[in-house]
């Protein structure tokens, strides 16, 4: 087991987020709007960045189910899974001959694109289990990263074998059933209040060979284009001038070419206004300071608040976290 004080910080891969928000925005999710409340950066298209910390996409996770509905939520979920991540990695079991080879590269696969994250595949008491331990917590967003981890295997078993397979057992830490139990099979028994999240596999499935042509690893559709919807793009038009300027909405609706009347409304019709996309913006910029060394002082400055206090205490309000805590967590910066 690690040590906790040398065990890393939770991560996951930043495509993966990225495909969840291309999938569930053809479905009426405001892209800017959860970006913000769940605290992921605003120009997280844009970014380089190979992962992100778990606990923004835990919520944003929590966040697109509330918007969906639990039952939506699992199907688009499934379907991200489906026709989007697991074809990324069905290459990397070209060496594997049956499912029980492939949960063994499986582990490798998931520890590395979630970094921080115990995977295990493990016996126990004749049964086979692919197990995801993490410590207890009680909220919605642990819930949702358990139905997370619970989908995804079960979804890459069926695209392994190019079967409708369920589990006949599943384990998970949570109390909560329900927003799990619209998603599996009605013989797949569903335990509660256990120490790890936890898929039976079966020994007829452990068996089966898979089966992977190269139709199930190509590439699938393109992410969307992010500055299709007026507010996205009043984000990137802006985000050049937010280092040298505390914008008013006059000022932004100025360069923009509009009336601060009509500018307004239009972020209206979007459900969102100029002092939300003040905040991304000021969210993204802090963020890319931070990464280029400036110190905290300077940043607050430098986006026009009148003292670092301000400054700490809208960057928390958007984030989630602390600047201090940002750097030291996300950028693993000294303060």
């Amino acid at each position: 087991m690690l040590n906790k004080k040398t065990a890393p910080l939770p991560m996951i891969r930043t495509g993966y987020t990225k495909i969840l928000i291309d999938v569930f925005s053809k479905h009426g999710i405001h892209i800017q709007e959860v970006l913000r409340d769940s605290g992921l950066p605003p120009d997280l298209f844009h970014t380089d960045k190979e992962f992100l910390p778990t606990e923004p996409v835990k919520r944003l996770i929590y966040l697109l189910s509330s918007q969906v509905g639990v039952n939506n939520f699992s199907d688009l979920l499934r379907l991200a899974f489906r026709q989007r991540i697991i074809p990324q990695v069905l290459t990397q079991f070209d060496s594997a001959i049956t499912i029980k080879d492939a949960l063994g590269k499986a582990t490798e696969i998931f520890n590395r694109d979630s970094p921080g994250s115990s995977i295990s595949f493990e016996q126990e008491y004749g049964k086979y289990w692919f197990c995801r331990s993490a410590p207890y917590e009680d909220s919605v967003y642990f819930l949702w990263g358990e139905v997370f981890a619970v989908l995804y295997i079960i979804e890459l078993i069926q695209a392994l074998t190019k079967t409708d397979w369920f589990p006949e057992q599943v384990r998970i830490q949570h109390n909560d059933a329900d927003a799990l139990l619209s998603s599996l099979n009605n013989k797949t028994q569903l335990f509660i209040g256990q120490n790890t999240t936890a898929v039976l596999i079966d020994d007829d499935i452990l068996n089966k060979e898979i089966h992977i042509s190269s139709s199930d690893t190509e590439k699938k559709q393109p992410l969307i284009e992010w500055h299709s919807s007026f507010s996205d793009s009043v984000f990137t038009a802006l985000l050049p001038y937010v280092r040298e300027h505390s914008l008013t909405v006059d000022q932004a609706a100025k360069l923009l070419n509009m009336t601060s009347r009509t500018f307004q409304r239009r972020l209206k019709e979007e459900r969102t206004s100029f002092r939300q996309i003040k905040e991304s913006l000021m969210l993204s910029v802090s963020c890319e300071l931070m990464e280029e060394g400036y110190s905290l002082t300077h940043i607050s400055n430098q986006l026009g608040y009148n003292n670092i206090s301000h400054f700490s205490r809208a960057f928390k309000r958007i984030s989630g976290l602390t600047p201090k805590l940002y750097k030291k967590t996300i950028l693993g910066l000294r303060t």
